[in-house]
């Protein structure tokens, strides 16, 4: 059994939110704010694994990204 995603509409919906709330972030409160965010999510998941399989995909997003 496949565990509920997110439909992509609302997917789309967060990444919109987040993307607002990082512009009217200052630079230097940007990661402070991704940690808090993780952290607030990451207590929500009732499940270890997934949630440091989720840490594993930004990884790997982000080397992806720069490279």
């Amino acid at each position: 059994m496949t565990a509920p995603t997110l439909p992509f509409a609302d997917l789309e919906q967060v990444y919109e939110c987040l993307a607002t709330t990082l512009d009217a972030l200052p630079e230097a409160d940007e990661s402070h704010f991704l940690a808090q965010l993780a952290l607030a999510l990451a207590h929500r998941v009732p499940d270890i694994d997934q949630v440091m399989a989720a840490i594993d995909e930004a990884r790997e997003g982000a080397t992806i990204d720069q490279g």
